[in-house]
Formats: C-alpha cells, structure tokens, sequence
C-alpha cells in the first residue's frame, strides 16, 4: 500500500533534515558512549573507555527517553522521543507553532497535532483533523521507526565508534542529580561535530546528556548515524528513564482511513 503525499509530508515536518543532522551527531556522540555494564570507577577511565562503557549500558536498557532542545536556521524545535523497545516510539516534535505527537507501533502509527500543523501538511482542510488523534498504516510506522531509528539501543551502539573525532575528558557534572563524567569531542573529522557527553558515574554508566556546540562537517560514512551532508544545528539531548520508560499504546478510537481527509493510504 504506497503512502500519501500527506503522509510523506507528515514525516518531514515531524524530523526535518536539521533535527536528523542534529540527531545523527548526538547519535554519535551517545553512541560512542556505550561499554561494559557497570561505572565502576569511570572517572579514572581513558575518554575512549568511558564511551565504551556507556554503550555497553545503553545497549542492555530496555527503552528510555530523549528529551531536548535543538536549534537549527535560528529555529528552536523541541523534541521528546520515547523508546519503549521492540519497534515502539512515542515522538513529541513542536516548531514554529506548530505541534505534533506520533505513536509507531508495529501494527500502525496514529498522529496528533494543532491546527498548525494540520494546515501546513493538507491546506485549509487539516483544520478539521485538529485535536483528534488519526490512524496512519503500518507502511507509515515502519517509515517512523526507521526515521527515528537512531534512538533504538543496538543502533546507538552500532553507532560507537563513527565519526568520532578527538575525545578528551571535560571533567565532571551532575545532570538531574545524577554525577557524570564528561566526555568531549573536538568535531574535527568528516561527519562530526563538536559537542559533550555526560556519562553517569554511579550504577550503569549511562549516556545521561548529548550536546552539540557547533556545525556537523559534511562527509564520514553515510548511514543510520550520519547523513553526510552536514548541518548547523546545535543544541542539548538529555537521556533519562533507562529501562522503565513510560509504556506506549495505541490511542482509543482514532479516526482512520478512507475517513481521514489528505491521509487516504
């Protein structure tokens, strides 16, 4: 079953080509923190070793939350992921007044959004599809996971390793109370940019912030972590919630195609 040009649409405006550029580095960032189970005494470990150590955490969470603000073209977009595992996202995206909410399951993908939104997707008409959650098929969720699939654990940890540039140590911090390490990385590769990762130093060392403070160098290997194009977006990614994130489940009653005005499958 092909998907409508509205449902296409839907897909861009929910993950423009700048929150992926932004995404794809705090996906290498993260990723490159992901190692052995437990902190131990992480703030004696080389930067290399401490990432290695958050993706060996993350890897074993089943599910979290993303959470943050991102800046790109002097816009803000604010973004909040949940990853409840086994192909389940929860994805929470608002910019320029416009607002959108989109569950993916395995089964199919419902959206929720403002006005603004709706009329920017389908014209005029989408005003009426304002409020009320709408039922995408399953060929539109599977397209949102994947979009998306940089939060997934295994492909943060396939990421480890991409595109990092030089690492060094930024001292310490403490991010929602929670004591880290801080990781830095310099940006001086293709496909990397310069940012922080804050790692956490008492039980599972995980990835408890990703921050980017510059522009994404065009190039480095084109894959689920890096577009290879580049981009100026900046902003902070905070991780919270590993293991017991908020359960995602279909919403009650949504309208569903054909009855769905601009989002006929």
């Amino acid at each position: 079953m092909a998907r409508s040009a509205g449902q296409r649409s839907t897909t861009r405006a929910v993950c423009p080509r700048g929150v992926l550029a932004v995404v794809g580095l705090a996906a290498a960032v993260l990723l490159a923190a992901c190692g052995s189970g437990g902190s131990g005494s992480l703030a004696s470990r080389s930067p290399a070793q401490i990432v290695a150590a958050a993706q060996s955490a993350l890897r074993s969470a089943d599910g979290f939350v993303v959470a943050g603000a991102l800046v790109q073209d002097g816009q803000t977009v604010r973004l909040r992921v949940i990853d409840g595992g086994t192909s389940k996202l929860d994805i929470q995206f608002s910019a320029n007044g416009k607002t959108a909410e989109i569950i993916a399951l395995p089964q199919a993908a419902y959206v929720h959004a403002n006005q603004a939104f709706w009329r920017a997707q389908v014209g005029a008409k989408g005003a009426i599809l304002a409020g009320r959650w709408i039922e995408l098929p399953a060929s539109a969720s599977g397209q949102l996971t994947s979009t998306f699939g940089q939060f997934a654990p295994s492909t943060l940890s396939r990421c480890l390793g991409e595109d990092l540039g030089t690492l060094s140590r930024g001292g310490t911090t403490t991010v929602n109370g929670k004591p880290a390490v801080v990781v830095r990385q310099a940006g001086d590769v293709p496909g990397s940019s310069p940012g922080t990762l804050a790692v956490a130093t008492h039980g599972p060392a995980y990835p408890l912030r990703i921050t980017s403070t510059g522009p994404t160098r065009p190039g480095g290997k084109v894959d689920a972590c890096n577009d290879g194009k580049g981009g100026d977006s900046e902003g902070s990614l905070t991780l919270t919630d590993f293991g017991h994130a908020p359960a995602i489940t279909a919403p009650k009653r949504p309208l569903k195609p054909p009855a769905t005005p601009g989002l006929s499958a």
